[in-house]
């Protein structure tokens, strides 16, 4: 329908008394908002605008409903005005003959038309438009329009559809929409319908009502006693907050002090077991040191006593290096093959006593000649090969001081550091033992050596791995320490221990060995 023909009608049929609340006079400005809305489809918040004065409008006209007989009666008198026409349209067709047709069917089309533009505009005016349709167009262009979602709620809340107003408002809530906006509009809404439900009870409703007014009285007056001890519950909060806060800052700093104490005891307590460790090794350095002392006066007397008896003595060097080989014989150091031969010397002439000597003397030989090469071949070579590297093997190494002096994960860096440890030149095989160790299992401080490992196995063909390690275990910890101690050792482990040492297949000597020119 033409909206300046609506706009014409409402003016006509509403007085100007009533344009406070006239809908006629929104007829203007929603022109104007529509015309804006259609050069900007884009923006929300025209079609926002446009959806409000529409519901401006409704809200106008349910106003005046009850005072304008024509609006408030719209269907009676639409009834009666289609009757009318009917009538009157039956009585021009049934009066006279004589008129011309054209002029007969001209004056019904005219009064038809007529009646449907009137009866088109008191329906808009009985019902007229909402603003519906523009809300959901706002929400179209911008899903966080929040003030559209609020209007949809309303709209649901007045045609009684509760569950559809309260996803909208919940909506609207989410969107963080003022909530005094939705209670004005609420507010408007119920005081609206308390007035409507107010007129229609009778006296004895009004007494209800007067007690049910008491009753908000009542209600507002302790609603003002929980919003005081709401109050009060929130100072307390603010103390409970602070008082936490104490107690936690307080709780922290006694955390921090006793982790300090606790931190400083156990350094202490490091310290006198690192004191203690390095006396038990000096104890275990010095009685390692007395105990080859006395094998080596042992030994030199055995060798004496050997070259008394020149031709046995040589027999057993003979019988080694037919067991080791003339290139890897020849490749050790003299002392090893002292130590080899005396040995097998001394095993041959406790073989021939009737009772049960120890062989223990036999051991340490064996243990000495062992100890010997692998000092020769895989200790001092790697010294060498560190060149300009030796400081940082060491500050790999370090893991701390003691009593002035840097402290190392092996004995192996205090050979490298002869400033701080001059006494330090060779390794024991314990010592070598717990190297090799950590080294094939990877360790960071020994990757360097781990290198020279790898080096050595492929360019002597003789893998220093899990096998070498074995062995070398079973010497050091069944066979060395034990003899070290005093403790007595029969034929048969000094049979196991020279084939672990030189005569078996998988000997520490042959595996060790490397072939220089004599």
């Amino acid at each position: 329908m033409n909206l300046s023909f609506d706009i014409g009608f409402n003016k006509w049929l509403f007085h100007e008394k009533h344009d406070g609340m006239n809908p006629a006079t929104y007829d203007t400005a929603i022109k104007k908002q529509l015309d804006c809305a259609r050069k900007h489809p884009k923006d929300a918040e025209q079609w926002l605008a446009l959806g409000r004065l529409y519901e401006a409008k409704l809200d106008a006209t349910h106003s005046l409903k009850k005072s304008n007989f024509s609006i408030r009666y719209f269907i009676p008198l639409y009834f009666l005005f289609i009757l009318s026409v009917f009538v009157i349209a039956s009585y021009i067709f049934s009066t006279s003959f004589y008129f011309m047709f054209s002029i007969r069917l001209f004056l019904v089309s005219s009064f038809m038309i007529f009646a449907s533009i009137m009866a088109g505009s008191m329906w808009s005016l009985r019902y007229p438009q909402s603003g519906g349709k523009y809300f959901r167009k706002a929400i179209a262009i911008d899903s966080c329009c929040a003030e559209a979602y609020m209007h949809l709620g309303l709209m649901a809340l007045r045609r009684r559809r509760k569950q559809t107003a309260c996803r909208y408002l919940d909506r609207a809530l989410e969107l963080n929409l003022d909530n005094r906006k939705i209670e004005r509009e609420f507010k408007t809404i119920y005081e609206t319908e308390f007035l409507s439900f107010f007129n229609k009870k009778n006296e004895k409703e009004i007494g209800y009502q007067k007690i049910i007014e008491g009753k908000i009285n009542e209600t507002n007056a302790l609603r003002s006693k929980v919003f005081s001890y709401e109050r009060h519950i929130e100072s307390l909060g603010g103390k409970v907050d602070q008082t936490k806060w104490e107690v936690n800052h307080k709780t922290k700093q006694v955390r921090r002090e006793m982790n300090d104490r606790l931190e400083a005891v156990q350094r202490e307590y490091e310290k006198q077991i690192e004191d203690i460790k390095r006396s038990y090794e000096e104890t275990q350095d010095t009685e390692d040191s007395v105990q080859k002392d006395v094998v080596r006066l042992t030994a030199e007397t055995m060798e004496t006593e050997a070259k008394l008896e020149t031709s046995t003595f040589a027999d057993a060097e003979n019988a080694v290096e037919k067991i080791m080989g003339s290139d890897k014989w020849q490749s050790f150091l003299p002392q090893t093959r002292t130590y080899l031969a005396t040995a097998e010397h001394t095993f041959r002439m406790l073989s021939e006593e009737e009772d049960t000597p120890d062989y223990s003397l036999i051991g340490m030989e064996l243990c000495k000649a062992l100890e010997a090469e692998i000092n020769r071949t895989l200790v001092f070579p790697f010294l060498e090969s560190l060149n300009g590297d030796k400081r940082e093997f060491l500050t790999v190494n370090q893991v701390g001081e003691s009593k002035g002096k840097p402290r190392y994960f092996t004995y192996l860096a205090q050979i490298i550091d002869q400033r701080n440890y001059p006494e330090v030149s060779t390794l024991t095989l314990g010592q070598y033992h717990f190297v090799l160790k950590r080294a094939l299992k990877g360790e960071y401080a020994l990757r360097k050596y781990r290198d020279f490992l790898d080096h050595f196995s492929k360019s002597s063909n003789a893998k220093i791995g899990k096998s070498f390690l074995k062995n070398l275990e079973t010497v050091t910890n069944r066979y060395r320490n034990t003899i070290a101690h005093e403790s007595p050792m029969n034929k048969k482990q000094c049979n196991h221990l020279r084939g672990l040492i030189f005569s078996g297949n998988e000997a520490l000597l042959k595996t060790c060995s490397k072939p220089t020119n004599h």
